[in-house]
């Protein structure tokens, strides 16, 4: 029998499944509900497809924080962008959604080449409006722009990043995740740590807790949950889910199956359970139902 794309799209389907709330906002905001009564707190953050322009991207945002404002549980919103051509008109109507809602926006990292954009669209944004960034640890820039981060009162996520930025921006990205959080303790506006490396998220959350840090735990959707949860947990730290909606990916692809054994394990447990895989992660966990 002959594998055609048709006869795989099913498994792409329920593989993908696992790493999304679904296409639609109305998903994202059931899985935010869910995650509230589990005591979790929630990002919301749409995948736009190649096709959609900027404005269409845009309002899909708008439309976010405009739903969210009537919802009782904890979200920000989160976007990229690249999906909005760094068009500065449309990122000043987030931040304006955003102070209206008194929900947070934050802006997503992309690729090494987009960090002065971004940096310039901030630099016009309001002081008051709630916003983030997130620095990558692989990023040798990114202590520095942590310090900026801190002068501007941004909220700041810390990854460890996808993106290398050649042999002489790059570092470690694990040492790198450390020296960036060491370089917002005490920040005030608060503190995401993003990995699902327990060990890394614990010694990030112990650095900033002792120094009075506001901080949380950020995990992506789909993603082994259970150790750098509890991980938090044991340190009294929230944790919140980043949920993607619309377009959505796995987060591996199907040839890393020959070099990693994990991913292998990754890939039937998407197939059997899809989105169920997440919430039967939690309810194992020690997360209070």
């Amino acid at each position: 029998m002959t594998w055609t794309p048709a006869l795989l799209e099913p498994a792409r389907r329920r593989r993908t499944a696992a790493y999304a709330a679904g296409p639609t906002l109305e998903h994202a905001l059931e899985a935010g509900r869910r995650l509230a009564a589990h005591g979790l707190a929630s990002t919301i953050g749409y995948t736009a497809t190649a096709a959609e322009n900027a404005r269409s991207v845009a309002d899909a945002h708008l439309t976010a924080f405009e739903r969210l404002a009537r919802e009782q549980f904890e979200c920000y919103v989160s976007v990229k962008l690249s999906a909005l051509d760094f068009d500065a008109r449309l990122f000043d109507e987030l931040v304006a959604a955003a102070r209206r809602t008194g929900r947070a926006l934050h802006l997503d990292a992309l690729a090494p080449e987009t960090v002065d954009m971004t940096w310039r669209l901030l630099q016009d944004a309001p002081r008051a409006a709630r916003l983030g960034v997130a620095l990558p640890g692989r990023w040798a820039r990114s202590v520095d722009d942590a310090s900026l981060a801190v002068r501007r009162g941004l909220r700041v996520r810390v990854v460890k990043g996808q993106w290398a930025t050649g042999a002489s921006g790059t570092v470690d990205p694990a040492k790198g995740f450390v020296q960036v959080v060491d370089r917002l303790r005490g920040h005030r506006a608060g503190v995401a740590v993003a990995t699902h490396d327990a060990g890394l998220l614990a010694t990030s959350l112990q650095r900033l807790t002792a120094a009075g840090t506001p901080c949380w735990a950020e995990l992506l959707f789909g993603l082994p949950f259970r150790a750098p949860a509890e991980a938090a947990l044991r340190l009294g730290v929230p944790i919140r889910i980043y949920v993607p909606y619309g377009r959505s990916a796995a987060p591996y692809g199907v040839a890393e199956l020959r070099h990693d054994p994990a991913v292998a394990r990754w890939l039937i447990q998407d197939l059997l359970l899809g989105k169920e895989k997440m919430w039967r992660s939690i309810r194992r966990s020690s997360v209070p139902a």
